[in-house]
Parts: structure tokens; sequence; C-alpha cells
């Protein structure tokens, strides 16, 4: 199975490498398409739906781990590498990661618009060759289109970021996307880039030596992690629980669950089971 896998991986990549290469010869343009047919051939890789907390547990980081994360990124704490400017950008980068499980295509794609503060809500849309983003390499959200609920922290946070440090950087900008580069010259407020983002994280991986393997996927599964023990004694039905979590990863895109389960069929109960793992999160950071 893993061989197979593996095939289809490093087929996959052969064959963009190559359209990549006819194509700018040619001087065709059709990266959606290119995506696409990509994408058709990646969603043969069998998916492990068998992994078991163990495993879940394994591949996320560990509460020292997350503690250590939060600790560098205090904003104004000595032990932060960042520069003051981009202290309240990079935190907000790893609470959206964590608290949401989301991928780094979806994080670099959010706008504001995707915020609905005052129902504390995020909606994850896919935005494929976008005329307004003018990054080199487009981040794309390779996961179905969705609907989070928000703890009232996190959209504190959110709406601090947004009104204050975002706001500084994108007074002559017209596009909307939440997360911009905070520097001097032409790239001042442009949307963070894919290359930006990834520095961010060596930068942190070079500041703790208990970081060394830290990646936003990571967090990822932390948060499946969280939400595995966060649902524990929830009285919900194993596929209830099931269909939660794909929903809120967004898994589900090809299913026909994607029709009957969405935002405004998510019970109380459920969205209850979200808020433990933004309690949990807090809980850890926090050191309580």
């Amino acid at each position: 199975k893993r061989t197979f896998s593996y095939r289809i991986h490093v087929f996959s990549r052969y064959l963009k490498w190559l359209c990549g290469l006819v194509h700018s010869s040619k001087g065709i343009h059709a990266k959606y398409e290119v995506d696409v047919f990509i994408e058709s051939i990646r969603a043969h890789i069998p998916r492990n739906s068998s992994l078991n907390m163990n495993e879940i547990s394994e591949k996320s980081l560990n509460e020292e781990e997350i503690k250590v994360l939060f600790r560098l990124l205090e904003i104004g704490g000595i032990e932060n590498p960042f520069h003051k400017e981009v202290q309240v950008r990079n935190r907000l980068i790893f609470t959206l990661l964590l608290n949401l499980g989301l991928r780094a295509g979806e994080l670099l794609n959010l706008k504001i618009d995707d915020f609905d503060l005052r129902d504390n809500t995020l909606s994850v849309v896919r935005r494929h060759d976008s005329k307004e983003d003018g990054r080199s390499y487009q981040p794309l959200v390779k996961t179905g289109e969705r609907v989070i609920p928000l703890s009232d922290e996190l959209a504190c946070e959110i709406f601090d970021y947004i009104s204050n440090s975002r706001e500084k950087m994108t007074k002559r900008k017209k596009h909307n996307f939440l997360l911009v580069a905070h520097c001097t010259g032409k790239n001042a407020g442009e949307p963070l880039s894919i290359s930006a983002y990834e520095k961010v994280i060596s930068t942190l991986k070079r500041a703790s030596p208990e970081l060394y393997n830290l990646s936003g996927h990571r967090l990822r599964h932390s948060w499946n992690y969280m939400y595995s023990k966060g649902i524990e004694g929830a009285e919900l039905e194993y596929s209830r629980r099931k269909d939660l979590r794909n929903y809120l990863m967004g898994w589900s895109k090809e299913s026909i669950m994607c029709d009957r389960y969405n935002y405004k069929y998510i019970s109380q109960q459920e969205k209850d089971v979200v808020l433990k793992v933004y309690k949990s999160v807090s809980k850890i950071i926090s050191g309580v």
C-alpha cells in the first residue's frame, strides 16, 4: 500500500513538472486544468482510514512542544525570534492553524470577508486562479468548502489583527486577503507568500531544538488529536462524530454527506465539541 501510494505521488509530481515545462515553452496558460488533472491522479492514493489515537498523537505536537511554540510567539517576549512588526501576524498564523486544523493553502487563501465576526464563523472557500491574487505561486485550497465556528477569544484576536497590524500595511492595497507581508518596498501589504510562510516556520525551528520537526501539517494533526480527546465524553453516535470531523477538516468534498451535512445542521452539542478543542488549546498555551 505504501509503495503504491509513493509511486502515485512520484508520478504525479513528474507529470506536474512536465506539464509546467511544456506549457511554459509553448506559452500555454492552463494552471487550473493541470491542478485538477494532478488532483484526479492523487485521488487514487489510498487513504488510511484506520488511524488510531496513538498514530495521531505521534504525528501531532505534544503539549510541551505547543507550550514552547507559543512561548516563542509571545508578543513582545524576549524569546520571540521575530521583529516586532510581524509578531502579531505570526502568532495569529499558528493560533489559526492549531485551533482550526487548516492546511497551509487554506490559511494563505483566507480573506477578511470569509469571517463573520458577529456570528463567530469562518468560511473556507476555494479560489483557484483568482485574478485578485498576484502571487507567483497561488496557494491552493485542496479540501472541501465549509463553515467553522470560532471561539470568542479567537474572533477577538482576528479582529485585533485586521483593525491594527494589517490596517497599517494595506491602506493603499485593494486586495482582501487576511495575512499580508509586513515589510518595506513593493511587497509591503501584499498577500503573504508561500515562501514567506515557510520562512516563518524555519525561523521557529531554528529558535528551539524542541521544534526541529515543526510543520503546519503537524498542527493539523494536533487539532485532530484534541478533537478525538474532546469528543470522548460526548454523547454522539460514531457516524456523527466521523461526519463532524470530516466536515470540519474538509475531507468530504466528494461524498454525498456534504450535501446533507453543513454548518446550519451542526447541533449545539456538536458545536460544544468544537469549543472543547479551543479550551484545550487555551489551557495548554496558558499552562493551566
